[in-house]
């Protein structure tokens, strides 16, 4: 059985948020859903829906949000790719059975996730998300 249900959301890191997201309307009339900012990850966010799955378009608004090094490195870009797990906890344990450590963070209520270092990845930020089943 696969680990990941789907593809939840791609991570594009952008300087200017307003620009990527007029430049995704525009070009590909991709509506906007949820925006904003998430001072506990220091950054700015707006996600464009795109089939079942999302586009984030993400601005980092400090040096401890980790994307910043990528923007400074590489510039504008991909930057991660998400996926739906049905237990973050599960999943973790499984990545730690075989050396590789991820640190579960909570996003906001109903939201756990956690990220893959690339070096294990084959590049790729690999970000795994679980929602909380409402009660």
């Amino acid at each position: 059985m696969a680990l990941a249900k789907k593809i939840d959301h791609v991570t594009v890191v952008v300087k200017d948020m307003e620009a990527a997201v007029k430049t995704f309307r525009n070009n590909f009339a991709f509506p906007v859903g949820l925006s904003g900012t998430s001072p506990e990850l220091h950054m700015r966010f707006a996600c464009l829906q795109v089939g079942d799955a999302l586009l984030e378009v993400l601005q980092p608004t400090s040096e401890k949000n980790a994307s910043m090094r990528f923007l400074t490195d590489r510039g504008e870009g991909m930057y991660a790719l998400a996926l739906e797990v049905e237990s973050l906890d599960a999943a973790v344990a499984q990545f730690a059975k075989k050396g590789i450590t991820a640190r579960i963070q909570t996003f906001r209520e109903g939201t756990r996730l956690c990220f893959i270092s690339p070096e294990h990845t084959h590049g790729v930020v690999l970000q795994l998300i679980e929602y909380t089943k409402p009660q």
